[in-house]
């Protein structure tokens, strides 16, 4: 039976045998410079995750099982959920043991669309920079967001942080209420074309493997 895309964390980048992985959210700006001196910066469009994915030594086998999932994705419409393998879960909580069965919630946004609170999460929960926030909105397409958090804030005891910074900013369309990720937390991502270098044979072993990925909005 052919995949659906985007592929899932657990049909593609949790099965990759990651060596080395770049994961960062790229500015979209254009700068100018006045004859007084002044620099001046425009936004010009969204901010997009991107980075490079390069996977470790593998065996002819293990080669085998991952090239041709990475072959699907190397054509249009393929696509799958990109998250950072070195940092999976929140930092107060590696493991993911903490959160349990809680169901964590998309509360607040800021009319600044920069802070955001969190809900449904267990008391003391605690969110800290750099941790990864996701949630879907929209439809026809559904979109997903990914964002890291810039402050630590706690949850009380209704479960609910304070207002923490999270960047990029959050994109018009949100809706309050909206399930959050904190574990995986992932964008929906696409190879770009001709980033894959399929790595070279060293007698039983494939070196080499990598690609890079941007985030797509569609």
């Amino acid at each position: 039976m052919a995949f659906s895309f985007p592929l899932t964390p657990a049909q593609f980048m949790s099965v990759l045998p990651v060596q080395d992985i770049t994961f960062d959210v790229a500015e979209a700006m254009e700068m100018s410079e006045t004859g007084g001196g002044e620099v001046l910066m425009a936004d010009l469009g969204s901010r997009l995750w991107r980075g490079k994915v390069t996977l470790g030594d593998m065996t002819a086998d293990e080669a085998a099982d991952v090239v041709p999932m990475i072959d699907i994705l190397r054509r249009g419409g393929g696509s799958f959920m990109a998250y950072d393998v070195s940092r999976p879960a929140p930092r107060y909580d590696p493991t993911g043991t903490i959160l349990g069965a809680a169901s964590p919630v998309l509360a607040q946004v800021h009319a600044n669309m920069r802070d955001i609170r969190i809900g449904g999460l267990p008391n003391g929960y605690r969110i800290r920079p750099y941790d990864y926030v996701a949630f879907a909105y929209g439809t026809n397409p559904v979109r997903y967001a990914l964002h890291r958090a810039v402050i630590q804030r706690i949850a009380t005891s209704d479960g609910t942080t304070g207002w923490f910074e999270v960047t990029p900013n959050i994109r018009p369309g949100f809706a309050v209420g909206a399930a959050v990720t904190l574990l995986k937390a992932s964008c929906k991502a696409v190879i770009v074309p001709g980033s894959f270098q399929p790595g070279r044979r060293k007698a039983t072993m494939t070196t080499g493997v990598s690609f890079d990925f941007i985030q797509t909005l569609r």
